[in-house]
C-alpha cells in the first residue's frame, strides 16, 4: 500500500503524464488546440488556444517568417516552414519600433541589445527600421534570455501571420 506521499507523486505523475499526452494530440490533430513549448523564451510547458486577438502582452505563436528562414536552415538544416514560434507581444499597432541603434527600442524605451551572432558564432539576420508598426503589425520579444530569436532579427509579424494566442496550460 501507498503511503499518501507516495500517492501524491504516483498522481502528480499520472497529470503530468496526460497533460503531455494531451499536448502531443493537441500538436497532431486539427487546430492545435494544445501547444508544448521546450525554447526557454517562455516557461516550458503546455499551451492553450485563447479566443483572443493578438495585442501587447499576449502571448502568441506564428509560423517562422520567410526572413527567418535562411538562419534557421544553416542552423537546423531545416528551413523551419512547418515551424512555430511562441512569443510575447510587446509592440503594435501605432507603436515606434527602433533596431537601428544596436538596441531595440519601443517608444523611446530602451528595452534590449540586438546581437549580430548567435552563440555558436553564425551570423544573425538583420531587421534594421525605425518607424511606427501599421495596422495589424505586431512585435514579439523575449527578455527571459539575452539571445531570444525574435522581431529584432526578422521584423514585425504581421496578424495574418499569428496562427493563434496561447495561455498557459500547466509550465515546468
Amino acid at each position: 500500500m501507498l503511503k499518501p506521499k507516495g500517492r501524491a507523486v504516483v498522481t502528480r505523475g499520472l497529470a503530468l503524464t496526460v497533460l503531455v499526452l494531451l499536448g502531443v494530440a493537441g500538436q497532431t490533430v486539427g487546430r492545435r488546440l494544445i501547444v508544448i513549448n521546450i525554447s526557454p523564451s517562455v516557461p516550458s510547458g503546455l499551451y492553450l488556444r485563447a479566443r483572443e486577438e493578438p495585442a501587447v502582452g499576449r502571448l502568441v505563436d506564428f509560423r517562422i517568417p520567410p526572413s527567418a528562414r535562411a538562419y534557421v536552415l544553416s542552423r537546423t538544416g531545416n528551413d523551419g516552414r512547418d515551424w512555430y514560434i511562441l512569443k510575447p507581444i510587446v509592440a503594435g499597432p501605432g507603436d515606434r519600433v527602433d533596431t537601428t541603434t544596436g538596441y531595440l527600442t519601443i517608444n523611446g524605451r530602451r528595452i534590449a541589445p540586438i546581437m549580430t551572432c548567435d552563440s555558436a558564432g553564425r551570423p544573425l539576420p538583420v531587421w534594421r527600421d525605425s518607424r511606427q508598426l501599421g495596422p495589424g503589425e505586431f512585435f514579439v520579444f523575449s527578455g527571459r534570455i539575452p539571445n531570444s530569436f525574435d522581431s529584432r532579427y526578422f521584423g514585425p509579424v504581421r496578424r495574418e501571420q499569428i496562427e493563434s494566442v496561447r495561455r498557459p496550460l500547466v509550465t515546468w
